[in-house]
């Protein structure tokens, strides 16, 4: 595994409508690079970061970037599916920009600063 050439601060944002707990951001690049962060707590309407995202670009480099996100709200454990990607780009790198992830009810939106946005829905856990 080498070092990616390209990163991103990430922010993520809770749009839950109450307060999220114990959450967890993992971020892959195809089966190369892992990063991930985790936020004790974060209210309704707050932002956490701190958070780096690793990812290659170039000639042949483009893959995907594979998002999960864990957390406990409503006294419930939710998460998005384990496959879940989104691809970041050389456009996002140049831009120097951030990844902002929104948690929202039933719903994980990811927006790159250049890239197309996707969302992914979440489901209660256990």
């Amino acid at each position: 595994m080498s070092t990616p050439n390209s990163w991103l601060p990430l922010v993520i944002k809770n749009e839950w409508g109450g307060t999220i707990t114990t959450v967890t951001v993992n971020h892959r690049y195809d089966t190369d690079h892992y990063d991930n962060h985790m936020w004790e707590s974060l209210q309704n309407g707050s932002t956490g970061n701190g958070m780096q995202v690793g990812f290659w670009t170039g000639f042949l480099r483009t893959g995907k970037d594979y998002w999960n996100v864990t957390f406990r709200a409503d006294g419930q454990n939710w998460t998005c599916k384990d496959d879940f990607y989104c691809f970041l780009t050389s456009d996002d790198a140049e831009s120097k920009g951030q990844v902002v992830l929104t948690i929202s009810k039933d719903n994980l939106h990811v927006a790159p600063p250049k890239s197309s946005a996707c969302d992914v829905s979440l489901q209660q856990v256990g």
